[in-house]
């Protein structure tokens, strides 16, 4: 196993919504890793869609 899968932080991978379905999705969760697709944007989302990544990261960054 990847040695970043196995960190005991919360995470979280953004990708463009078109990418997906992302290869290795099931595995990221099963590590714990949230995977969230982030619509009108292409592989720079936070200059793409700043709106959408700011609300993808404030979501990811909240307290549980």
């Amino acid at each position: 196993m990847h040695p970043l899968l196995e960190l005991e932080v919360p995470r979280t991978l953004l990708l463009p919504e078109a990418d997906a379905p992302l290869p290795g999705a099931g595995a990221l969760r099963a590590a714990g890793v949230a995977v969230v697709s982030v619509p009108d944007c292409g592989h720079n989302i936070m200059l793409d869609n700043p709106d959408a990544f700011a609300r993808a990261t404030a979501a990811a960054l909240a307290p549980a």
